[in-house]
């Protein structure tokens, strides 16, 4: 194999879920945002350099929500080499309990809550939360890491390590 990672720009992110119960709270992100416009996700972003992991998942989630998860942890991390020359390495959090008022619409989009069932069969769901959500959040799971290839926008080749186990 001969995979030239100098050819790829990394950039670090979080992806944020708050669940209760059975429901998931979303994201539609706004139609004039670049990546994944009108779609459901998660929350989350860039982290900042300097910045630790567990306080970018915290600001993020706080930013767009108003919201702060007081259980939060680390489930994971998703890697997608994406076609543009860039390597995304989503940090995967999830939390149970909060702590704020919910804002419910902001510059990002709108935000409610959702079964978690009907959020993973939406075709409206951003393609990338189906490979790993109902693994990370699953009560005492392994920690979840994954790896795809996102070409053209679609991801074309996918792994994890759950065979690894």
């Amino acid at each position: 194999m001969n995979l030239d990672l100098t050819q790829y720009k990394i950039s670090p992110l979080s992806m944020v879920f708050l669940i209760q119960g059975d429901q998931i709270l979303v994201l539609r992100r706004a139609a004039n945002k670049q990546i994944f416009p009108n779609k459901l996700s998660g929350f989350g972003g860039k982290i900042e350099p300097g910045e630790e992991l567990y306080l970018a998942a915290n600001r993020e989630f706080t930013e767009e929500t108003g919201l702060t998860i007081t259980d939060l942890k680390l489930k994971g991390n998703f890697i997608v080499f994406m076609g543009n020359g860039f390597v995304n390495i989503l940090y995967i959090f999830v939390g149970t309990r909060f702590t704020g008022d919910l804002i419910t619409s902001s510059d990002e989009g709108t935000i409610s809550w959702m079964g978690i069932q009907d959020f993973l069969s939406s075709p409206d769901r951003v393609d990338h939360i189906g490979y790993y959500l109902e693994k990370v959040i699953k009560e005492n799971s392994d920690l979840y890491v994954g790896v795809a290839v996102r070409e053209d926008g679609v991801i074309t080749s996918y792994n994890d390590n759950s065979g690894h186990f």
